[in-house]
């Protein structure tokens, strides 16, 4: 086949197609705002850092999430509501059940 003849994906004629992510609604924005209060995590530092947790990008307002992570969002609210221990410290430092070795 040569450079001139048509092929088969001829994709000059094309025009970029741009789909845009619907943004959050007010309902939503509600419903995390709810989940925050019921988590009990009032610091704006920590509800950003919440945020940003699940959208890996830098979210200066609420308002910023696109619809499809705030179930993500939610998700890691609620998680972190249900969560018996601190959040710092390592996986060793955070079992649940003590090992062989605290058992001698």
């Amino acid at each position: 086949m040569q450079e001139n003849e048509p092929g088969l994906f001829d994709l000059d004629g094309v025009s970029e197609v741009r789909h845009e992510e619907p943004l959050i609604t007010d309902q939503q924005v509600d419903s995390i705002r709810e989940a925050f209060a019921n988590a009990r995590i009032m610091s704006m530092e920590e509800r950003q850092e919440i945020i940003e947790s699940c959208t890996v990008r830098s979210v200066a307002n609420i308002r910023e999430l696109q619809a499809r992570e705030v179930r993500r969002v939610l998700k890691r609210i609620n998680d972190r509501k249900n969560s018996k221990g601190p959040d710092t410290g390592s996986s060793w430092d955070n079992r649940d059940e003590d090992t062989w070795i605290d058992k001698l």
